[in-house]
């Protein structure tokens, strides 16, 4: 057993609380070991000194349970203002965080700008989209309904084009 071991057992074997195997190990250390015999020493003069104090009961001084409970719901409340301090800290940032979810979720949530196609927008105006193809049919020369047709084949194709975007 080394002194380590030897310190930990000591105030076990002053209380009496180490059983035989351990205590006589311990012994035959305390006879080897100077600084562990001083130690044991130590303790049973230390328990000597304190079993010998004896702390007298004292009592309460008259009417200490009465002035007790007097102080007691003298206590002052807390006031109307303080709890809904108390709340309001509480609440407020629980209301932020759900008013940030919310926006997020409308900003999310916000529908696409629609894209009309040139014959809606003519309707939307209150035009005949019709208006536009009569011209073209109603053109003397074949060279320029061909022409005609071709520019409003690349402007239907630029509205797609648009509306994939």
């Amino acid at each position: 057993m080394n002194c380590h071991q030897a310190e930990k057992l000591i105030s076990r074997l002053v209380d009496g609380r180490l059983d035989a195997g351990t205590a006589a190990r311990l012994e035959a250390h305390l006879r080897i070991c100077p600084s562990c015999a001083q130690t044991l020493a130590d303790y049973r003069q230390m328990q000597s000194l304190l079993s010998g104090l004896r702390m007298p009961e004292e009592e309460p001084l008259p009417y200490f349970e009465q002035r007790l409970r007097a102080r007691l719901r003298a206590e002052s409340k807390p006031s109307l203002w303080a709890v809904v301090e108390r709340w309001y800290a509480a609440a407020v940032p629980v209301f932020l965080v759900v008013a940030m979810v919310l926006v997020g979720i409308l900003f999310l949530a916000q529908p696409a700008e629609v894209q009309m196609s040139q014959s809606e927008m003519l309707l939307f105006q209150g035009q005949s989209p019709l208006a536009e193809t009569r011209a073209i049919f109603d053109a003397q020369k074949p060279e320029d309904r061909q022409l005609q047709l071709l520019f409003a084949g690349l402007d239907s194709q630029e509205i797609v084009r648009r509306g994939k975007q």
